[in-house]
C-alpha cells in the first residue's frame, strides 16, 4: 500500500514537469528548413560583404577583376629571359625524350643485327641495359645476353635428311648406278 502511495505521488511530481515542458516548448519558436537555409544564406553573404570590404573590394565581381588584373601584370612584368627558359625547359624535355626514343630504337637495331628472335629483343634490352656502362657498348652487352640466354637468338637447325623410299628393286644398286651417271654428266662431285 505504501508502495502505491509512492507511485501515484512520483506520477503527480512527473505530471507537473510535463506541464511545464510543454509551456516552456510553446514560448520556444520553431523554424522550417527554407527559413534556417535563409538566415544561413544571409549571414555567409554578410560575412562575405564584409571580407571584400576588408580586402578593399566592393563585392564580388570587382574581386575577381583584380585578381585577373593582378595576373596580367605578373605576366607582364616577367622579363624575357623569364619567358625565354620557361620556352627552353618545354624543349629541353622534348629532347629528353627524342634521346630516349633514338637510344632505344639503336638498341633494338642492335639487337636484330645480332640475330636476336623479334619476340625476344625487348627481353634482350631490358636485360642488357644493366650490363651497359662507359667501357661496355649496347652492342657488347647485348652479345654477352646472347652467350648467357643463346635460346634468345636465331636457333640454327641442322638439315635433317629424310628418309627416301623406293619401289621394289635393290635402292643401292641403282643408287650407284645413277651416282656413276651423274659423275660422268660432272653434276656432282
Amino acid at each position: 500500500m505504501a508502495e502505491d502511495i509512492q507511485t501515484q505521488t512520483d506520477q503527480s511530481v512527473n505530471a507537473g514537469e510535463t506541464v511545464e515542458s510543454q509551456t516552456q516548448e510553446q514560448s520556444i519558436k520553431t523554424f522550417t528548413q527554407e527559413e534556417v537555409n535563409g538566415l544561413v544564406a544571409k549571414e555567409s553573404k554578410k560575412a562575405q560583404e564584409k571580407i571584400f570590404k576588408d580586402l578593399g573590394f566592393e563585392n564580388f565581381k570587382s574581386a575577381k577583376e583584380g585578381l585577373q588584373q593582378l595576373k596580367e601584370w605578373k605576366d607582364s612584368q616577367k622579363s624575357e629571359a623569364e619567358k625565354r627558359s620557361e620556352a627552353l625547359a618545354v624543349k629541353e624535355k622534348e629532347l629528353e625524350l627524342a634521346l630516349s626514343d633514338k637510344k632505344n630504337l639503336e638498341a633494338k637495331l642492335s639487337a636484330l643485327t645480332l640475330g636476336v628472335n623479334a619476340e625476344s629483343v625487348d627481353d634482350v634490352i631490358t636485360l642488357s641495359a644493366r650490363l651497359v656502362t662507359d667501357e661496355v657498348s649496347i652492342e657488347d652487352a647485348i652479345g654477352q645476353v646472347l652467350q648467357k640466354y643463346p635460346q634468345f637468338g636465331h636457333a640454327e637447325q641442322a638439315e635433317e635428311k629424310k628418309p627416301t623410299f623406293s619401289v621394289g628393286g635393290n635402292p643401292t644398286a641403282e643408287t650407284n648406278r645413277e651416282d656413276a651417271f651423274m659423275k660422268a654428266l660432272g653434276l656432282t662431285n
